[in-house]
């Protein structure tokens, strides 16, 4: 028994979408890295700034300009993954991430640190941002047959949901014990994001063409049309409009809720984050076994069973109860962003993934925070409870609304075919 194993590990290896498609594992890999630098030195950053000029209004900025840029450059920098190669405007995006971070470093540790110089990098790297978080969507139909494509996005996830889990710690932490010099860290993961993903080879063959309209390659909203006109991504946006701005409230409501319910403090308020972020990333388990069924119609169902999740931690008044609820709304969460991207590229022809996945970023960055100060708001006359019960109550509402679309029952799984035991796909050759 003993020596079959390791002749059943390499078969099932090899029968598994990393095995066959080497490329899906760099760009993993190479967005994990990235992303996480990105957490990293989100927190590093607040906590430097802070230190360095004793100003929160000057922390709040440089957050302020690594993100809202991605509003009006997101459609910008999407179409270009459209017109020229998608791995080196990736590892473009990459690099200048790191290099921008390494400079914030490097201007400290010479004694030159200026805050005009360090927002115009934060800039910079709100700007590009795009590059980076667009690429690895358009580079995925390139290297998977579509059949496989909700399988392969969910494990390309793993590169989006381990960084919220690590990166935060490991910024706020290394950034406490050794000052400046944690800067380095993120950047130097970004950098070798970079070599990674310039070695991932594409194969443009791959993707099939869908049945929409031929995009317009030179207009900033030519990423926003599909989102509108095509029913189905046209239906995932508003549930991810919902979604995000039901979602935002949280942010805000969160760490009243867990002073006022459950007297935990910033300790249970870190703690029930992380439970979320483990429960999304052991959640993505399910993506297999729910690409059998239809995308759309998922990720409604999801969004309304979040919510319906999230409603009894209203009443919850024990830390170790409400660890449990989150843990399990991130477990249900996990599918929703891998699938909504498959129902994206399936939709669309290949010619419009950068622009469309770029104009995706703009809404969701828009989407965000928006919900995050519309719960600021509400905090001004509810209770932490409260709040958290009218963002259950309107994930529920949101996914209901879709569910009740014609566009979103009518989304098929794509049936996967069957993989021979004795075949193993080689790699494309790169472009």
């Amino acid at each position: 028994m003993v020596d079959l194993a390791p002749g059943f590990v390499r078969s099932r290896w090899q029968r598994s979408v990393l095995g066959r498609f080497p490329g899906l594992g760099k760009l993993t890999v190479s967005s994990l890295l990235s992303e996480t630098a990105d957490e990293f030195a989100s927190v590093a950053l607040i906590w430097i700034v802070l230190v360095e000029t004793g100003s929160p209004g000057l922390a709040g900025l440089a957050v302020l300009f690594r993100r809202f840029p991605e509003i009006v450059s997101g459609p910008l920098l999407g179409a270009w993954f459209d017109r020229w190669s998608p791995v080196r405007l990736t590892a473009i995006g990459f690099a200048v991430r790191g290099i921008a971070i390494g400079g914030i470093a490097l201007l400290s540790v010479v004694g030159t640190f200026s805050i005009p110089v360090v927002l115009g990098l934060c800039l910079v790297m709100g700007v590009t941002n795009p590059l980076a978080k667009v690429g690895t969507r358009v580079i995925t139909p390139l290297l998977i047959p579509r059949r496989e494509l909700q399988v392969a996005n969910g494990v390309l996830t793993i590169g989006d949901q381990f960084p919220y889990l690590v990166g935060p710690v490991l910024g706020g932490s290394l950034a406490g014990f050794i000052g400046i010099w944690s800067l380095f860290i993120p950047a130097i993961m970004c950098l070798v994001a970079t070599a990674l993903v310039l070695g991932v080879r594409v194969n443009p063959g791959v993707a099939v063409p869908a049945a929409s309209p031929s995009p317009k390659k030179n207009s900033f909203v030519a990423g926003f049309g599909p989102l509108i006109t095509v029913p189905v991504v046209r239906a995932m946006m508003i549930l991810t409009v919902i979604y995000f701005l039901s979602y935002g409230p949280l942010l805000t409501a969160i760490p009243v809720f867990s002073e006022q319910n459950l007297g935990a403090g910033g300790a249970g308020y870190g703690a029930m984050w992380s439970a979320m972020g483990v429960g999304a990333l052991l959640g993505l388990v399910m993506v297999p076994r729910l690409a059998r069924f239809r995308p759309a119609v998922v990720n409604a169902v999801g969004a309304t069973v979040w919510g319906l999740i999230l409603l009894p931690l209203v009443f919850v008044h024990a830390l170790p109860l409400a660890l449990v609820i989150m843990f399990v709304g991130g477990f249900v969460w996990a599918p929703y962003a891998s699938t909504e991207i498959s129902v994206i590229q399936n939709a669309v022809t290949a010619e419009q993934y950068g622009a469309v996945f770029g104009a995706r970023r703009s809404v969701i960055v828009a989407s965000s925070p928006t919900g995050a100060a519309l719960g600021g708001l509400l905090l001004e006359h509810f209770s932490g409870s409260q709040v958290v019960a009218l963002s259950g109550v309107a994930c529920v509402l949101g996914g209901a609304l879709c569910l009740c679309l014609p566009s979103v029952r009518a989304e098929k799984p794509v049936e996967p075919a069957p993989v021979p035991s004795s075949q193993v796909e080689p790699e494309p050759e790169p472009v």
